[in-house]
């Protein structure tokens, strides 16, 4: 078994919060072998291999010492950088660790930038990173290939990568807001912002913004540059 490093993506199956008051009665599994479950809700051959449950995804952004660890990820509460064992300690379903092969210091640059974006703004005045319900739903409607709207958001993240609380909203300007993300959507969007354009081509060549939870699960499975890691978390 391997430890989670910084910049490890998890992916979240049947993803479901335990109610208050009961106990979870099969915690998080975390998988040492994924299988593939057809479906059809994305164009593309990612759309054929990705898991129809898969409903969450985060990113880890330190490893503290070996047996803790943070993740970010984009939560109805908005983008939260938290202790990956006490939140999941409430959750129930499984996940799977992806790793960036033989790139440590770039899946750190991620890592970190996950961590800069889901840290309090540095302007007291201004808001952090909100969730994108309505972008989480349209997500399934939209081409996920890496084309020319696709790079000028990954120009967008690299160019606020190292903005504390999340990259500016440019239509929210006067509001102070950040840019507003779902949970495949923040963890593609932290990997763009510490990657040059001809490392996300190679490496991750995904529109961030049309990356559903089950497309980015298909494409990590498909893809020659990442791979699923017997990890764990405790």
């Amino acid at each position: 078994m391997k430890r989670c490093k910084a910049g490890d993506l998890l992916l979240f199956y049947g993803f479901n919060a335990v109610r208050v008051g009961q106990l979870a009665v099969k915690g998080m599994k975390f998988l040492t072998a994924v299988p593939a479950m057809v479906s059809a809700a994305q164009g593309g051959a990612a759309a054929f291999t990705g898991r129809a449950d898969c409903n969450h995804a985060a990113i880890i952004t330190e490893v503290a010492h070996p047996f803790r660890f943070q993740m970010a990820h984009a939560t109805n509460r908005g983008v939260v950088d938290c202790d990956i064992e006490n939140y999941l300690s409430g959750f129930e379903g499984e996940c799977a660790v992806y790793r960036l092969s033989g790139q440590e210091q770039l899946a750190a640059a991620a890592g970190q930038v996950g961590a800069t974006w889901s840290s309090g703004p540095s302007n007291e005045a201004e808001n952090g990173m909100p969730f994108a319900s309505l972008k989480s739903v349209c997500s399934v409607f939209g081409s996920a290939s890496f084309v020319r709207g696709a790079k000028e958001r990954a120009a967008f993240y690299r160019l606020n990568k190292a903005r504390a609380g999340g990259p500016q909203d440019e239509k929210n300007q006067k509001q102070g807001r950040a840019k507003a993300m779902f949970c495949s959507m923040f963890v593609v969007a932290c990997y763009q912002a510490a990657m040059e354009e001809a490392q996300t081509e190679a490496l991750l060549a995904l529109d961030a913004k049309y990356t559903s939870p089950m497309y980015l699960d298909g494409y990590l499975k498909g893809s020659a540059a990442w791979q699923q890691v017997n990890a764990w978390k405790d």
